[in-house]
Order: structure tokens, then C-alpha cells, then sequence
């Protein structure tokens, strides 16, 4: 049996919990802390992986925590199972000019036994936001 397999579902809960504060705060050193060392971000899957917590922390510095005045992001459902959860959501940004935007999608979470995240597979339309949040 896996390490994952053996990950509780209210692991898995807290290590969501930690990622989406992370995210709300707009604080990519505070995002890429749930990840373990060698984590690995798919998001929005189709695009480049990035790999360990450095270059998560490098991604969202240079993006969404970079020009982003305010986020919220609202769990709609979630699905914890075995070391892994699945969280549909719903996100509403405001950038640094005022601009908004909001997305729906759905992250698919690998975490460990002890609580952090290995890989998140995020699934959502990044180019239509990317549209609005140019306004």
C-alpha cells in the first residue's frame, strides 16, 4: 500500500485548507510550504509542471500573487478519498488595476501521510480568465 493510500481523509482536508489560504492570502512562499520538496503543480493541466517548491513559489510570485489585489476561492464540493481529494470551486479575483475576474474548475490534490501536497492537477478555462483579468 502506498503512502497516500494510508492518508486520512481529514489529512487531506487540512493540507486543502492550507493550499487555498495560501492562495487567498496571495502569498506564494505560504503555497508552496503544503507542498512537499519535490511537489509537482499541473495547473491547468495541459501546461508546463512545475517541480519542487521553489519554482511553485517562482510561478505564483511572478503571476496571480504579483497582480492580484484580492482573492477568493470558495470550495462548491469537495471529495477526499485515500490520500488524494478532489475540490470543485469558484475563484474571483481583483487585480492590482482593479480589474475582475472569476473561474470555476476543479484541483485534484495528491497529499501525504504527513499532510503535504505532492501534486495538484488543477482543471479550469485559464485563458478566459486570463481575458477578463486583463479587463
Amino acid at each position: 500500500m502506498s503512502e497516500q493510500s494510508n492518508t486520512s481523509d481529514e489529512v487531506t482536508l487540512q493540507a486543502l485548507k492550507a493550499y487555498f489560504a495560501g492562495l487567498s492570502a496571495l502569498d506564494a512562499e505560504m503555497i508552496a510550504a503544503v507542498f512537499t520538496e519535490d511537489g509537482e503543480l499541473e495547473d491547468p493541466v495541459g501546461s508546463t509542471v512545475r517541480k519542487g517548491r521553489a519554482e511553485i513559489a517562482k510561478y505564483f510570485s511572478k503571476g496571480l500573487c504579483s497582480v492580484s489585489r484580492h482573492l477568493d476561492i470558495t470550495p462548491l464540493a469537495i471529495h477526499p478519498t485515500g490520500g488524494s481529494i478532489a475540490v470543485q470551486w469558484h475563484m474571483t479575483v481583483e487585480s492590482l488595476s482593479g480589474a475582475h475576474a472569476a473561474a470555476d474548475g476543479i484541483d485534484i490534490l495528491t497529499v501525504t501521510g504527513d499532510g503535504l501536497i505532492s501534486r495538484v492537477e488543477g482543471y479550469w478555462n485559464q485563458r478566459a480568465f486570463l481575458r477578463a483579468f486583463a479587463g
